[in-house]
């Protein structure tokens, strides 16, 4: 099976609330600190990229044959 070209993340409405809640999750999770909302916002993007990929890259895997 042929790897699929790269898909632009962000025509994904979903992709894009993932990143929105996770970076809103990170920020929580730290006691809400003013001012670093960019961080958080990069901090959920790379973390959101890494699942995107692994996903796809599992997806492409070649299947393992199963006895039973």
């Amino acid at each position: 099976m042929a790897e699929q070209p790269p898909h632009d993340p962000w025509s994904d409405p979903a992709f894009e609330l993932a990143v929105r809640e996770t970076a809103y999750f990170l920020w929580e999770q730290d006691g809400k600190p003013l001012g670093r909302e960019q961080e958080y916002w990069f901090r959920a993007l790379e973390r959101q990229l890494r699942e995107r990929n692994a996903d796809r890259d599992l997806a492409n895997a070649p299947r393992r044959k199963t006895t039973g």
